[in-house]
């Protein structure tokens, strides 16, 4: 198995991310540049690698409120080839339980991205309701959330 390092997140990961074509429709006409570094200073962040450099995928938390944060992501096609993916973000989580979060939720394009629903439920999360006209381009979104206790990162 190819183990993947996870090193601190910095916006020019973000910049330099091969992006999966949702990724690329969902940026287009949106200020690149500045929610690269919106979400560097928004809470922690990290950033996946395979040992050649590739970028595999960027996360992070932008904090709401104490213990109540909403989880950002952005993967590569190269999330596809690397089992360790899953193992990675699980580890991610698990590192959000102990930071102290207790909440920690998920705006999810059904219709564009059912990808990231089924990764997302695979580490826990819970559908809890339709955040209407909520995303970049005006569609709806559905509400995921992962409480401390209730998935695999107690």
């Amino acid at each position: 198995m190819t183990y993947l390092k996870i090193r601190p997140y910095v916006p020019e990961d973000f910049l330099n991310i091969e992006l999966m074509e949702y990724e690329r429709k969902c940026r287009e006409g949106q200020p690149v540049e500045r929610w690269a570094i919106i979400n560097y200073e928004a809470g922690p962040a990290w950033t996946v690698v395979a040992p050649d450099g590739e970028i595999v995928f960027c996360c992070g938390l932008r904090d709401m409120w104490t213990g109540v944060a909403e989880i950002w992501a952005v993967f590569s096609p190269a999330a596809k080839k690397y089992p360790g993916t899953l193992m990675a973000a699980k580890s991610l989580m698990k590192s959000a339980w102990r930071m102290g979060y207790d909440r920690i939720q998920a705006a999810l394009d059904p219709v564009g991205c059912p990808e990231a629903i089924r990764f997302d439920e695979k580490l826990g999360f819970s559908q809890e309701g339709i955040l209407r006209r909520y995303g970049p381009h005006g569609e709806d979104r559905i509400m995921y959330a992962a409480l401390r206790g209730d998935c695999d990162g107690k």
